[in-house]
């Protein structure tokens, strides 16, 4: 019989110069197997079934089910999913200080109407953003309220400093 592996992968893209090779790392972490980044020391590579590799996409953290390798150097992924976080949206309106921040999973999306860099401060380039994640779950909605608190917080920020 044998052993099916269930962990989360990332999968990067052009190992060894073939571009078009999909592949990712496994570790063993107390007694399971775990996924993990390429400069992990101790590790196994992970390949996709050929009659999957079409539906993944790099750099995307997937829900998968592995086999070991008959070399056992390595496991195929059988099935993978797309792991879908749940965005949470919080704002910060103290002390001069004008934020909404979005996360989900490890990833943060800020938006300060105060900052330099134009990718914190332009809110249609954040919402579209939120809105083309595949790993956000409900990526519409979240935009759409983000939308929400950004004009909250961008009216805010504007009375503040006209009252100065």
């Amino acid at each position: 019989m044998i052993h099916k592996i269930k962990t989360n992968i990332k999968f990067y893209k052009g190992l060894n110069n073939m571009q078009d090779r999909l592949y990712g790392f496994v570790t063993k972490s107390n007694g399971s197997w775990r996924g993990c980044r390429e400069d992990t020391v101790k590790k196994k590579i992970v390949f996709i079934d050929p009659t999957i590799s079409e539906d993944i996409i790099p750099n995307v953290l997937y829900s998968c089910t592995l086999i070991p390798m008959r070399n056992e150097e390595g496991f195929i992924v059988k099935s993978a999913s797309i792991i879908k976080f749940t965005g949470t949206i919080s704002t910060t309106c103290r002390k001069n200080v004008f934020l909404v921040t979005v996360k989900f999973g490890n990833k943060v999306i800020i938006y300060d109407p105060s900052s330099k860099e134009r990718r914190k401060r332009e809110i249609k380039a954040i919402a579209d953003n939120l809105r083309s994640r595949i790993d956000l779950e409900n990526a519409h909605g979240v935009a759409e309220d983000f939308i929400n608190s950004a004009c909250i917080v961008k009216r805010l920020y504007e009375q503040s400093h006209n009252n100065v």
